[in-house]
C-alpha cells in the first residue's frame, strides 16, 4: 500500500506491506512515519465500529469510496513501477 497522510500538516507519503489475509479477514493499522499516526487499513473484525459506520465499511477502499475519493489499485513489477 502506498498513500500519502492526510493529517494536516503532515502530507508525508510512504508505503507499507501486510498479508492478503490481514487484509481482507483480519485488522491492518500502518504508522505514518512523518507524524507517527497509525491510519486504519482493515477492520474485519469489528475493532473500530465508531470510524467505520458500525462495521459496514471494511478496508480503506470502503471507507475512500463512501467519501467519494478514487480509489486506484495495481501491481508492483519488478523495478518497483506500479501496473
Amino acid at each position: 500500500l502506498t498513500f500519502t497522510c492526510t493529517v494536516s500538516e503532515c502530507g508525508t507519503r510512504s508505503s507499507h506491506q501486510f498479508t492478503k489475509r490481514a487484509y481482507e479477514k483480519g485488522i491492518v493499522l500502518v504508522e505514518c512515519p512523518g507524524c507517527k499516526n497509525r491510519h486504519l487499513i482493515a477492520d474485519h473484525l469489528g475493532w473500530f465500529k465508531d470510524s467505520t459506520e458500525d462495521g459496514k465499511l471494511r478496508t480503506v477502499e470502503d471507507l475512500l469510496r463512501a467519501r467519494g475519493e478514487k480509489v486506484r489499485r495495481g501491481r508492483l513489477d519488478a523495478g518497483g513501477v506500479v501496473e
